[in-house]
């Protein structure tokens, strides 16, 4: 005596493209760096400000001797523009604290050497 055994297989629909992940403003900054970076501007990225307008993220990015602005569309995930500017100087004179030590200890020796040579040349 044989018994037929039949087995159902529910009917599994598969997709053979991965769903991707909906855009946030870290996967588009991480994008945004990362194509700076593949295009030469390695040092330094800070970003800056992350917008959604509509279907565009628009991601600002800093280093210090520019500012960048790129845009990825939400849907494509490619980036669409992207504007590199160097950085507009807000003023020529900046004072850092290892400036004001430089400036303080020439003045300092400046001081020490005219206090000891005035008595040696009699004056």
């Amino acid at each position: 005596m044989s018994v037929a055994s039949q087995e159902t297989v529910p009917n599994a629909v598969t997709s053979t493209v991965p769903q991707q992940k909906e855009l946030n403003a870290e996967t588009v900054t991480t994008m945004a760096t990362a194509f700076l970076k593949r295009i030469g501007h390695k040092g330094g990225l800070k970003p800056r400000r992350v917008s959604l307008e509509g279907e565009v993220y628009t991601v600002e990015v800093e280093t210090k001797k520019f500012t960048a602005v790129v845009r990825i569309g939400n849907s494509t995930r490619e980036i669409r523009e992207y504007d590199v500017q160097p950085k507009s100087e807000e003023s020529s004179f900046s004072v850092n604290p290892k400036m004001i030590l430089i400036i303080f200890a020439v003045s300092a020796a400046v001081t020490a050497g005219f206090h000891f040579m005035f008595p040696i040349i009699g004056l």
